[in-house]
């Protein structure tokens, strides 16, 4: 079983809601708006989607949303958002690799560094499949804070976080063979404690480009930020926006 396919229940899934304050989402869902020219009526795809976090505030720009992911507990917590904001969504429990769709969207996101879950030859699997379920000159958008540039020169080898009432210390231990980085993860709450292990696999911001190039994309932009700015060595995240030709 891959790690991901169980990591995302319970404490982890508490920490993520908490982690990320609504600005952010407000910001990111901005973003998306304007790098993927979103008009009412677009077909998008949000892969992985977790809890439709930004899938749902795309859906409320009259566009229609196919949102994928392997967790059940997310795709549950999203239909019930998707009936609270009173918006059609299509939540499909897939593993975001095994995308079957051909030519169907007018645009695609994968954001919350769900990028890098795969080694070399899967990550381009998963980019080919994005590619193939794309409209030509429609827009995608990738985000992530475990690019080499972001990891290598700031990620610590331990290192504790507090969200709410929740803290979570993580663990980092890097293969330089495989330029991997094996985590785990340790939740406490309430005086519970639940652990997690999970690896991600470390691409450079070039690497990534040439990636998105083969399976045939051009880069646009490399963003550190929603703010626009240049991503550059040592940034802590990067937003790739790439068309594909």
């Amino acid at each position: 079983m891959n790690w991901y396919e169980s990591f995302f229940t319970g404490a982890a899934l508490d920490l993520w809601r908490r982690a990320i304050p609504p600005e952010k989402t407000e910001d990111e869902a901005r973003f998306l708006q304007v790098h993927l020219e979103l008009e009412p009526g677009l077909k998008l795809l949000d892969v992985p989607c977790g809890n439709a976090r930004l899938g749902i505030p795309i859906a409320l720009m009259n566009c229609e949303v196919t949102g994928v992911d392997l967790s059940t507990e997310f795709l549950e917590e999203a239909a019930r958002k998707a009936k609270q904001y009173e918006v059609e969504m299509n939540l499909i429990r897939k593993d975001m690799k095994d995308l079957d769709q051909e030519n169907v969207f007018d645009g695609a996101f994968c954001m919350g560094n769900s990028f890098g879950y795969f080694d070399r030859e899967v990550s381009n699997t998963f980019l080919s499949a994005i590619s193939k379920s794309l409209k030509s000159g429609a827009h995608f958008i990738l985000h992530t804070c475990m690019s080499a540039e972001t990891f290598l020169v700031s990620g610590a080898e331990r290192e504790w976080i507090k969200a709410g009432n929740m803290y979570m210390l993580i663990e980092n231990v890097y293969d330089c063979r495989t330029s991997s980085v094996t985590t785990q993860y340790t939740f406490l709450q309430n005086g519970k404690e639940e652990q997690r292990t999970a690896t991600h696999w470390i691409y450079t911001s070039g690497e990534i480009c040439r990636m998105l190039d083969v399976v045939g994309f051009d880069v646009l932009h490399m963003f550190e930020s929603t703010d626009e700015e240049p991503f550059t060595l040592g940034s802590d995240e990067l937003y790739v926006v790439a068309r594909k030709r």
